[in-house]
Parts: C-alpha cells; structure tokens; sequence
C-alpha cells in the first residue's frame, strides 16, 4: 500500500491511499493526483507499481521532478521519500504487505521441522 501526503510548504492539501498500478500526476484535471498550479505540467509524473517497488518518472516535465532535491528522471521510491513538483511536495509512505514482510501470521500452523520432530514422524510411518 501506498500512501501520499500532499504538501504545500509545511500545510496538508489531501492525503491518498492506493494500491493501484499507475498513478499519475499533474495539473490536468484527468490525473489520480491534480495539483492545480500553473508551475506543474499537465502530465508531470507517474508513479507505477513494479512488483513489490514503486518507481517515479518525471513525464518531460517544464519544471523537472526532484526526489529528496535531486531532479530525476526515473527514481525507486523508499520510504518516507519527498517528492517536489513545482512549489508543492509528495511525501511516500511505502506500507508493507504484513504477509510480504514475514510478519507472524497467528491463523497458519506452525510447521515443525526439527530433528526431534523427524524421529517422532518416522517412528508413526
């Protein structure tokens, strides 16, 4: 999951959630995300999901695209990554599957592959 805080200096304009593949960005009204200012193109970037990495691409962009006030073409976004474009900022918060990121998943059975587990098994064959 992939949330973005929209910013403008250090106020929120919106907050997006989205799992989705492609995400564009823009001052056009047909993006996912529209910044409306004059200092954005109309398709500025695009934000696509490439197995388990988000990857950023400025679009030839009048303005460019920075990632932690670098300009860059194409750039895989970590976590908690500001992204500029124009006077306003994206800020990427990359949220882990819980079952990607091996966290404890209390609903699987544990299966025991010890030594004395091998022996238990083989005596009951």
């Amino acid at each position: 999951m992939l949330k973005i805080t929209l910013q403008l200096g250090d106020k929120v304009l919106a907050s997006f959630e989205s799992d989705n593949e492609d995400i564009s960005i823009g001052r056009s009204l047909s993006n996912d995300i529209q910044i409306d200012n004059l200092a954005v193109s109309g398709s500025h970037a695009r934000v696509r999901k490439v197995l388990n990495t988000y990857l950023i691409e400025d679009l030839k962009s009048t303005n460019g695209t920075y990632v932690n006030e670098k300009r860059i073409k194409r750039y895989e976004l970590l976590d908690g990554d500001r992204v500029i474009i124009g006077k306003h900022s994206l800020l990427f918060s990359i949220c882990a599957d819980p079952k990607q990121a091996g966290m404890f998943d209390a609903d699987k059975t544990m299966i025991l592959d010890t030594e004395k587990q091998r022996e238990l098994l083989d005596k009951n064959r």
